[in-house]
């Protein structure tokens, strides 16, 4: 009687443990990346067309100095970042096409490369951020090779009034000095479950931009997202328009999960992602855009290998 009442304590122990040891945290993130892209813009009325194919890598890395909590998924967080964070980046482009304006037409082949670094310091509540671009490329364009570089600068201040309530604005220094608001606010359900929102505008208010998702458990190991954004571009400007879209993801389990997008735009996108073991994890994907509205088209694939820590 006695053993038997021992087995059941520790099989309940045994229980408690393995919970607590899906609680998966990690500081590190780095991921490698490959996509192509094809893509075709038409405007007869300006006597304006573009297309072309693009192959693009891409290694990613970020360091946060607290360590993230997995909300299960282990590639879920919480809804608003809490730590201090460094990270650095280098994208390498290789474009070639064709364009016509303004009755001209050109034939272009170029290859540009960025690198990046920057990082978020979170003091008292206070957030101040940072991060610098510099950008080469060079080409042919008709013939004639050329050969440019540039900086892009980027900062940001904001303040965290509580983990679930953020106010940010930045700024961003480049060809068109971009600056603008955010606010973000995550209303917490269950240890795991929440539902976030977020309101991103323009200095001008011309653009504005509501989002939101609801993470929740639909089972043992199973959870569900789904989310949907709201934008209103007020800019004078061609293509300015406003749209929606939806997004969804299902978790199979903590490692397996599949995602898919759809716009007003036709916009469309579907990937899946699994975790091999505890730390890494490879995902691949595919997006469509055929928008008859502003006649272009785009495709692209692409498959990602992430290392987390």
């Amino acid at each position: 009687m006695k053993l038997s009442k021992l087995s059941k304590l520790s099989a309940l122990i045994t229980m408690l443990l393995s919970n607590a040891v899906l609680a998966e945290s990690y500081q590190s993130f780095t991921t490698l990346s490959y996509s192509h892209e094809s893509y075709f813009a038409d405007a007869p009325e300006y006597g304006f067309y573009n297309k072309g194919d693009s192959d693009n890598f891409a290694l990613s890395s970020k360091y946060y100095f607290d360590e993230k909590i997995a909300l299960g998924p282990l590639n879920e967080f919480a809804y608003i970042n809490t730590s201090s964070n460094v990270f650095a980046s280098a994208v390498n482009r290789n474009r070639d096409g064709s364009s016509l304006m303004h009755g001209q037409e050109s034939n272009f082949d170029s290859s540009a490369n960025t690198y990046g670094i920057g990082g978020q310091w979170i003091i008292n509540s206070f957030i101040i951020g940072a991060s610098y671009d510099y950008n080469e490329s060079k080409g042919k364009w008709n013939g004639s090779n050329y050969n440019n570089d540039d900086t892009d600068v980027s900062l940001l201040i904001g303040y965290l009034f509580s983990d679930n309530f953020l106010i940010s604005a930045g700024c961003e220094e480049n060809f068109d000095d971009i600056c603008g608001y955010t606010v973000s606010y995550n209303w917490q359900l269950t240890d795991t479950d929440y539902i976030g929102f977020s309101y991103n505008a323009s200095d001008n208010f011309d653009i504005n931009q509501l989002s939101s998702q609801y993470f929740f458990s639909v089972g043992e190991q199973s959870y569900l997202m789904i989310g949907g954004e709201y934008l209103h571009d007020n800019r004078d400007y061609f293509f300015a328009d406003d749209y929606w879209s939806v997004n969804g993801s299902y978790y199979y389990d903590t490692r397996t999960s599949i995602t898919a997008y759809f716009t007003e735009d036709d916009a469309y996108g579907v990937s899946a992602n699994y975790f091999i073991n505890q730390n890494y994890s490879v995902q691949t994907g595919y997006n469509s855009v055929v928008n008859k509205k502003n006649r272009n088209e785009y495709e692209g694939y692409y498959f990602n290998v992430t290392a987390q820590f």
